[in-house]
């Protein structure tokens, strides 16, 4: 549930909202523990105000999130809780007061690495106070059970605000394994570019050694042989030269339907919902683009997106492909050494298609668009 959580929003976007959250829990706490400490003390408003103090730090802490607050807001919160806490004590406050006191410590225990010095702190002040305190002659008969609640609300507290800590850790690990699986699947695509390389390349090189060993010991007692291997070695290389091309391209004659596969297999490795529509039928000469621009656009999308959600479809006469995720830098131009969605546009246009695409928030949309029967005609 929470990956689907963390998948609706960017990371970016869910380190905002978790920055609120803090402030947000601040916020009540603090009214709480301020409202106790005017309510149970008097006449010692001094108390309230103490509390108003560090209740206010803490949030100006919080707005900050994750980034180190300025001016070491949270060492002064903590100072003036502990100062605050000993006078609330002193005053005989109720230990509802540590709500507002206790802020500093709780926020440090979540937020803070290493999170010890923290919790030594809301300890150490826990058990200073009554001592301060039984030295001036102040300290209630109850003081016990007052600090015994004291440590509930402070591990009542600490709960919330871990809570708060442990679902941002979650998701920031979530998107990590995401960016992963994205990245591996990027390298499968570059392993299979290799591999088509390789498999093009490998046996026609190997025809092409083994050719001109031909042409060289037949050059002083065979011309015609010599003669004939050397035009199979031009032909050979004109046509590794042409599928090197069209690899590079990624024009190479390949069926929709194993483009759509794979298209499946790389997105779903990746952990992203893929929804796929059946391709129509009577696409004709047009597959190879189809492909092509189906390939080109899954990349695309692994490179320059962080998307959750893929959808495929194809209408009469176009494929549109449809992302969440894409960022505000999106690279449409390229996808790496030039063959990028311009150089697709490029190559439907060259048969008389066309491709857009378009941001609408953070959706891309992708639509490479062939010419209708009529329009062909």
């Amino acid at each position: 549930m929470l990956d689907a959580f963390s998948g609706s929003l960017s990371t970016t976007a869910y380190r905002d909202v978790t920055r609120w959250v803090y402030a947000g829990v601040t916020v009540p706490f603090g009214v709480i523990g301020v409202s106790a400490a005017f309510l149970t003390t008097a006449p010692a408003p001094w108390v309230g105000a103490a509390a108003i103090l560090t209740t206010v730090l803490v949030f100006l802490s919080a707005v900050q999130w994750p980034r180190s607050p300025r001016f070491a807001l949270g060492e002064i919160s903590a100072l003036a809780a502990v100062i605050g806490w000993i006078a609330a004590v002193w005053a005989g406050a109720g230990p509802v007061a540590g709500f507002a006191f206790f802020l500093p410590f709780v926020y440090g225990i979540a937020t803070r690495r290493p999170w010890w010095p923290w919790v030594a702190c809301a300890l150490a002040t826990l058990i200073v106070a009554p001592l301060i305190t039984r030295t001036g002659g102040h300290l209630s008969e109850d003081w016990v059970t007052n600090q015994l609640i004291a440590v509930a609300l402070l591990g009542a507290e600490v709960s919330v605000f871990l809570g708060i800590e442990l679902g941002w850790v979650l998701v920031a690990r979530i998107d990590a394994h995401r960016a992963g699986e994205n990245e591996l699947s990027i390298t499968r695509e570059r392993l299979r570019f290799a591999n088509e390389l390789h498999d093009v390349q490998g046996h026609t090189l190997l025809a092409i050694k083994m050719k001109a060993e031909l042409a060289r010991r037949s050059l002083n007692h065979d011309l015609d042989t010599t003669r004939t291997e050397l035009a199979d070695i031009e032909r050979l290389v004109a046509e590794a030269s042409a599928q090197t091309r069209q690899i590079a391209n990624g024009y190479r004659t390949v069926s929709l339907a194993t483009e759509l596969a794979n298209a499946e297999q790389l997105l779903g490795a990746a952990g992203i919902r893929t929804t796929i529509q059946q391709a129509p039928a009577g696409i004709g000469d047009w597959e190879p683009l189809v492909a092509t621009a189906t390939r080109e656009a899954v990349n695309n999308i692994l490179r320059h997106a962080a998307p959750t959600e893929v959808t495929l479809r194809f209408t009469s006469t176009a494929l549109v492909i449809s992302n969440d995720g894409a960022r505000t830098d999106h690279d449409t131009g390229s996808t790496g050494g030039g063959n990028g969605l311009s150089s697709l546009r490029d190559r439907f246009a060259e048969h008389g298609g066309t491709v857009h695409w378009a941001l609408d928030g953070d959706v891309f949309t992708l639509t490479a668009t062939r010419p209708s029967e009529g329009e062909n005609a």
